[in-house]
């Protein structure tokens, strides 16, 4: 029986390091082919683009479809060509001490933001594909220039959150309005949407929305903005911890968040319109070509 087990285990042995030997290849040299650690075999369609310890978080399209951006757990913005998948730049964040928005000549006179990190959501360009908006977790948006390369500009600083576990606010989606003067972001930790003059930076208005809010979409005057957590919890609510003092709405049973939903921000009057009840952990946002309809993945309800 020991032999028996020996053997067993060399045999193991033996076949993990086979695979290892084989991930190594295919992912590495064989792009079209990848072997997963529980021996799966996957033949994407298309290309891929090896992005190594990046942990790419979203990705956007230049209006002119000549760039492909992506960023993640890293203080860059990583460069692609769509049409070949050639990482055309790697391009550093600015740090939060460059706060004003003058025309930048040259990246030598912006201080790389070593700390930078896309946030959980947040990469989008600006309707006439002339600058990019990053969320970064620690509290700001990072600003680049686009032109025929695409070079780091200035940071806006948002407002700190007030709460003594955690100072510095966590923005997520982006959205932006069709002349580019108004950048609407979801304010994940604050429970708040805020709206900002893009060119002096100021915030201009913010508005309640629901739980943890993670995307945003823009419809005419109208804001949709999806809530990981749903509606903020009344005094009949369920409730559980979660993180730095605040409470969601939670199962009574389970005791894990019971619900999603998307809050609906009418921009004329600066008022809540609705808070429409979606599936569990409602993501990210879409609206259809048309402008008719808006669509939101519910992650916890797959």
């Amino acid at each position: 029986m020991l032999r028996f087990c020996r053997l067993l285990a060399l045999g193991l042995a033996l076949s993990l390091s086979a695979a290892e030997v084989e991930l190594t290849t295919i992912s590495h040299t064989n792009l079209s082919r990848v072997l997963t650690p529980v021996n799966q075999i996957l033949t994407p369609a298309g290309f891929q683009v090896l992005l190594p310890r990046l942990r790419p978080q979203a990705i956007a399209l230049s209006p002119d479809g000549r760039f492909l951006i992506t960023s993640g757990k890293s203080p860059e913005l990583i460069v692609i060509d769509p049409a070949s998948g050639a990482i055309l730049q790697r391009v550093s964040s600015p740090s939060d001490k460059d706060t004003e928005a003058p025309d930048r000549v040259s990246t030598h006179i912006i201080t790389p933001d070593k700390d930078a990190q896309l946030s959980y959501t947040g990469l989008i360009f600006s309707p006439d594909g002339k600058r990019i908006y990053l969320s970064n977790v620690n509290g700001s948006i990072k600003v680049f220039n686009v032109g025929t390369n695409i070079t780091a500009s200035h940071t806006i600083l948002l407002p700190e959150t007030g709460n003594a576990g955690r100072k510095k606010e966590i923005p997520a989606g982006l959205a932006i309005t069709a002349d580019g003067k108004r950048l609407y972001v979801a304010l994940n930790f604050s429970n708040q949407l805020a709206e900002i003059d893009t060119v002096t930076g100021k915030l201009l208005r913010t508005f309640d929305v629901g739980f943890a809010p993670f995307d945003v979409a823009l419809v005419g005057n109208t804001v949709f903005v999806s809530n990981w957590g749903g509606r903020r919890p009344d005094k009949d609510s369920v409730t559980g911890p979660a993180g730095h003092g605040t409470l969601v709405r939670v199962d009574p049973v389970r005791f894990i968040a019971s619900e999603g939903s998307v809050s609906v921000i009418d921009l004329t009057n600066g008022k809540l319109r609705t808070e429409i009840l979606t599936g569990l952990h409602a993501s990210a946002v879409a609206v259809s070509p048309s402008r008719n309809f808006v669509v939101v993945a519910n992650a916890g309800s797959d």
